[in-house]
């Protein structure tokens, strides 16, 4: 009952209560009566938006209130993960709605999902690069696939399968990186992040001209809980460095350290650089003497 009285006092307010005997008295006039509805139909929308919405929940009544439209495709994803939903017009073979935690095991089955023409390739690249390794020594495919952080922005996918004739490439430095890992140089918890590149995509990202990553030799590496300028980051460039004056003539070591704390590995050449590129504003100021080049 008091509910009731509440919405009969809501429609009085708006002046909704009495508004048709209003109208139909004959005493009225024409001009007054134009008045009214006039002011009536101003005050509607304000009142509309302040009356309760009724909804069917038992007896309860429920306050409607606005919210934002949220992309939800699944309810097993996290609140956390993050879908990219873009109004693109272009024709782009990638789908926008997989969750962006690139270089996962989840999100690279989701995408393989929506690639289902792909998985022939990627299993057929897997037992390749193993025969030639070994057993238990081949990264994750969902790493080793990966392709450039830019990927989106470039118009490309998110991971490739190289063509056939560079997957050679890729066995020295998977070598290369497996020793950095066994010999304590990189930690188990470093993250493969960027492999083949084909030369369009190098180009889009900002890649060098001559870059390995097109050729299927190169990744680009990085440690998740190591952040640039600690101390451990500190350590771990000096340990690369180290290995890389050592050993690296051994593996055609090509060491990229970044201000960023990007790391990039190859095994195409013995050579060392930071930023532009250059040996110059290399990290290692290590040089090996003439007689051991």
């Amino acid at each position: 009952m008091k509910n009731d009285k509440n919405d009969k006092k809501s429609r009085d307010e708006c002046g909704m209560t009495g508004m048709v005997s209003k109208v139909q008295k004959p005493f009225v006039s024409t001009t007054l009566l134009s008045a009214v509805l006039s002011s009536v139909l101003m005050m509607m929308p304000a009142c509309t938006q302040s009356m309760p919405v009724l909804q069917s929940q038992g007896s309860k009544r429920v306050q409607a209130i606005k919210t934002i439209k949220v992309v939800q495709k699944d309810q097993n994803i996290t609140p956390n993960q993050l879908y990219v939903d873009h109004n693109h017009n272009h024709n782009h073979d990638h789908n926008h709605d997989i969750p962006r935690n690139v270089g996962t095991k989840a999100d690279f089955d989701a995408w393989l999902a929506l690639h289902p023409h792909v998985a022939p390739q990627v299993a057929e690249y897997e037992q390749y690069l193993t025969s030639r390794l070994g057993l238990g020594q081949l990264p994750p495919m969902y790493e080793l696939l990966t392709t450039a952080r830019s990927w989106q922005e470039c118009g490309h996918e998110p991971y490739e399968v190289p063509p056939r004739a560079l997957w050679d490439a890729m066995i020295p430095t998977i070598i290369l990186f497996n020793d950095l890992r066994l010999n304590g140089i990189l930690p188990d918890n470093t993250h493969i992040r960027s492999v083949y590149r084909s030369p369009d995509l190098n180009r889009c990202a900002g890649g060098a001209v001559s870059s390995k990553h097109m050729t299927n030799g190169a990744m680009d590496i990085w440690v998740p809980n190591i952040d640039m300028g600690s101390h451990e980051m500190f350590q771990l460039q000096n340990r690369l460095c180290e290995y890389w004056l050592f050993n690296g003539k051994l593996y055609e070591f090509g060491l990229g350290l970044y201000a960023t704390g990007a790391i990039h590995l190859d095994t195409q050449g013995y050579r060392k650089w930071g930023a532009q590129f250059s040996e110059n504003h290399s990290i290692c100021r290590i040089t090996p003497s003439k007689s051991d080049e």
